[in-house]
């Protein structure tokens, strides 16, 4: 940012308003191309409020070499000798540095400066203070001092010195860039002497001319009037909190200071405003999300982001509520919300426990008309209504054990009729069972036996090995119990026997012949002593394990 330059110093010099109070030149030089920046030294051009406000004619530069700051300060004295000023103000801002006796106001193209080459690197603060002591009495500079970064060439220091020599009639200030600031809005406010002014600020250092009474603008200057009027105008035009607070900061006795607070006040009431000083976290917002779907305004989604849903259900509920429905939402009426959520949710739990207590009645009740009394139609029955209900696990396990117990009486018949056809076997009776047993766990020996009884097949030749086996099992004599612990040792080792009852039919067999195959017995399918022994006793053993 360049705001100033030749040609714009030479149209200082001609365009001055004939009623201007002085005039002023604001140097902040923030931006440095070789050295560290000096960080807020811009901020003193936010003095053009003020200094324009109380009449003076204001030109503002940032970030100039040396030769443009040399320009800038030679139009600004040209402006002094061409018009009847009374006034004048140079401030600056920016890094400095000093030999003792003098000082520089550096340049944005000053890199390490020697004593050899100093003037070229900046300004002599001697040269503004002759220039400004061309109006005496009437004088300011004005030096935001921000030192030198890194270690100044030897003859040289960073600051400027403890003392200056200030010519007569022209006040110097120095200090920290926010303390200037303060300074330059106080001096432009008329009836306030440059020693009140230089009281703005703890760290200022005044020295020069410092009359205890003159004051630097009288009282009721009329430019500074006229300013007034014209930098409300400005903030009542752009009508923005900022723009409003700037005004007061350059006015803050001004004629519409009251006006400006008001309109201050208006702008941060706004729902807007209002809504945004509550600061309101994600978490409260998907909580005002939640509350609103409670009451019944829809927000499509609970996300935390008050997008033009939200808006509009925050409004319905504004609208239901009797407030104005705007959209957004106050610190009471997010209470309120709040409250009236709670309360809604616990209307909800009573209703919900209400009507769980009714259904546990109705429940109750159909359990005694039709599953107590334990018979599989009412157990049925109870399940078709309430599959979860009270007594649900109740009335399956009743109906389990009604299927086994059902399983083992048709099991029981089934073997009972299957031992009565092999007591006649003939092919009447093996019929006769197929007839009433057609899924029976005996139809397979059933049907072959029929083929064999009537020709189908020509019965087998007996196998001497395995008729030798089948009587030297018979003459074991093996009871029922001994034959029930072989077929369950068989079970455990993977050799499935069918149903373990001590009955060796083509199943048991037919696991006995695959023991024997893997542990390298004669495959007959008939227990031998040695085998008794051996399974019995692995039994045994495994009990230890």
């Amino acid at each position: 940012m360049r705001l100033i330059g030749l040609a714009l110093m030479c149209l200082l010099a001609v365009s001055l308003p004939a009623r201007a109070s002085g005039i002023a030149l604001v140097i902040a030089n923030e931006r440095h191309e070789h050295l560290r920046d000096a960080r807020g030294a811009q901020g003193l051009l936010r003095l053009e409020g003020a200094l324009t406000g109380a009449g003076f004619s204001v030109d503002l530069a940032t970030d100039l070499a040396a030769p443009t700051m040399r320009a800038a300060l030679s139009g600004l004295r040209e402006g002094i000798e061409r018009q009847r000023h009374q006034r004048v103000i140079i401030v600056f801002a920016g890094h400095v540095l000093h030999s003792g006796q003098s000082a520089w106001l550096l340049g944005t193209d000053a890199r390490s400066p020697d004593l050899a080459t100093i003037d070229d690197a900046g300004l002599r603060l001697e040269t503004a203070l002759a220039v400004a002591g061309q109006l005496q009495g009437g004088a300011v500079v004005a030096i935001a001092d921000y030192g030198y970064p890194g270690s100044p060439a030897s003859g040289l220091a960073a600051g400027l010195p403890d003392q200056v020599v200030v010519p007569q009639g022209v006040s110097l200030v120095s200090g920290p860039a926010d303390q200037i600031g303060a300074f330059g809005r106080a001096a432009a406010r008329p009836g306030t002497t440059v020693r009140a002014a230089a009281g703005q600020g703890r760290s200022l250092r005044l020295q020069g001319f410092n009359p205890p009474y003159l004051t630097f603008l009288p009282e009721g200057h009329a430019p500074a009037a006229e300013g007034d009027n014209r930098a409300f105008a400005r903030a009542d035009d752009q009508g923005t909190v900022e723009a409003y607070r700037a005004y007061l900061s350059d006015f803050p006795d001004g004629r519409h200071a009251d006006t400006a607070r008001a309109a201050i006040a208006q702008l941060e009431n706004t729902p807007e405003r209002v809504e945004d000083a509550l600061a309101l976290s994600r978490d409260e917002r998907r909580a005002i999300q939640r509350e609103l779907t409670l009451l019944g305004f829809d927000p499509r989604g609970i996300d935390g982001i008050f997008g033009p849903a939200t808006r509009s259900a925050v409004a319905a509920w504004q609208r239901h509520n009797g407030y104005e429905a705007n959209g957004f939402l106050n610190r009471d009426q997010v209470f309120e919300l709040a409250s009236q959520a709670a309360r809604r949710a616990a209307e909800l739990e009573a209703e919900a426990r209400e009507r769980q207590a009714e259904q546990e009645r109705r429940d109750r009740a159909f359990w005694r008309e039709s599953g107590a009394a334990g018979d599989e139609r009412g157990l049925r029955l109870y399940l078709e209504r309430f599959p979860e209900g009270l007594f649900s696990a109740v009335a399956r396990q009743r109906l389990q054990e009604i299927e086994e117990e059902r399983a083992r009486a048709e099991a029981l018949r089934d073997r009972t009729a299957w031992d009565a056809a092999r007591a006649l076997d003939t092919v009447d009776a093996y019929q006769r069972y197929l007839q009433d047993h057609p899924q029976g766990a005996f139809t397979e020996q059933a049907e072959e036996r029929v083929d064999l009884l009537t020709g189908v097949v020509e019965p087998e030749r007996p196998d001497p090995q395995i008729e030798a086996a089948r009587n030297q099992e018979a003459a074991l004599n093996l009871p029922r119990f001994t034959r029930v612990m072989i077929e369950q040792r068989l079970a455990l080792l993977g050799y499935d026997p069918g149903p373990r009852d001590g009955t060796f039919d083509r199943e048991t067999r037919r696991a006995i012949r695959a023991y024997q195959r893997d542990n390298g017995l004669s495959e007959t399918g008939y227990m031998t002593q040695g085998m008794v022994a051996r399974l019995l006793a692995e039994g045994i053993m495994r009990l230890f394990e």
